[in-house]
């Protein structure tokens, strides 16, 4: 077995962005591997809207460590703009970063940028072709039902063919543009194991039946988790912060696409197959089949959820390094 690559989603929303940096910098010295940011607006200190900035500014202060969104929600971006922004953290960063992309799923999100949510996958698929399109030839004239673009990007992304593109989300649709138009499938904290080895099983299928054949290397899948000394300490965490976040956001009208009300308000069943909570033991067996029976490559933590702790959060980052991971080397 390989080395088993870690990253983390650090403090995020209000005004925050010194812990998170602080996080990030202490990260990059203790081994992690990447850093990711996450989109979601309007939601208060939990989240920031704008992850490009953010990971533009962990650039400056980081020489390792792999910068990405997790994920970044296309239907409010230009494809140009976006390709753009994308091609400039790829040069600041030296070819370190890796864009994750979704269609989005919140009516107040797409209210607020007054975006359509029908049609935003046909959308996305013209976006994704832009952005390649623009990343990698010279120039690019593009009319589809959605945009019409002419001319070229400047400068060209340094990391080759182009960064990276892994995109998030579940549905049949979903699976099938990550298997043919990206590079990878990027599944969030809200799946079951059950749900993710039934989604890598249809995306593996679809890229066989797109005449994809290179082998995917690289299993990234990102997990709610909460590690503290002892199981008590961790399992008191997770009901004060993730359940305050799983009740007023997952259960609270976001309409996400299966965890609703019955779900979000139960700790133990959240838990099951999905969560990493407990003392440092506790937090490497319930990682364990994610490795073994997912294939699991690149785990990336979801470390913040609301009032959590920026000093526990440091903790954390130890506790993984030096009490987790060796586990899987």
């Amino acid at each position: 077995m390989g080395k088993l690559k870690v990253g983390f989603i650090p403090i995020e929303g209000g005004h925050f962005y010194k812990d998170a940096l602080e996080e990030v910098v202490r990260a990059e010295d203790l081994g992690f591997d990447s850093v990711w940011m996450e989109e979601h607006h309007s939601v208060v200190n939990h989240y920031w809207p704008s992850p490009l900035p953010v990971l533009a500014g962990f650039a400056t202060r980081t020489s390792r460590v792999l910068l990405g969104t997790d994920i970044l929600v296309a239907p409010f971006y230009h494809p140009v703009r976006l390709a753009e922004d994308a091609a400039m953290i790829d040069v600041m960063s030296a070819g370190r970063f890796v864009l994750g992309a979704a269609i989005g799923y919140k009516p107040d999100e797409f209210a607020l940028y007054g975006a359509e949510l029908e049609k935003r996958g046909a959308r996305f698929e013209e976006q994704l072709a832009i952005i390649k399109g623009l990343w990698t030839q010279e120039s690019l004239a593009f009319k589809g039902r959605y945009y019409q673009v002419e001319g070229a990007l400047e400068p060209k992304p340094v990391a080759k063919p182009h960064p990276p593109i892994w995109i998030g989300g579940w549905g049949d649709l979903t699976l099938r543009r990550a298997a043919t138009l990206a590079d990878n499938w990027i599944p969030g904290p809200t799946a079951d194991l059950p749900r993710l080895l039934k989604g890598k099983k249809q995306f593996l299928a679809e890229r066989a039946a797109a005449g994809r054949t290179a082998p995917i290397t690289d299993w990234p899948l990102t997990r709610d988790v909460i590690i503290a000394e002892t199981d008590k300490e961790a399992r008191a965490l997770a009901e004060k912060h993730i359940m305050v976040s799983y009740r007023r956001e997952y259960a609270g009208g976001w309409k996400h696409p299966f965890i609703d009300a019955s779900i979000a308000t139960d700790l133990d069943g959240l838990m099951k197959q999905r969560f990493l909570i407990g003392g440092p033991d506790q937090v490497r067996k319930a990682l364990e089949p994610f490795v073994s029976e997912y294939g699991l490559t690149h785990l990336i933590c979801r470390l913040f959820f609301p009032g959590m702790a920026h000093r526990h959060i440091m903790r954390e980052l130890e506790l993984i390094t030096k009490e987790v991971i060796p586990a899987f080397l």
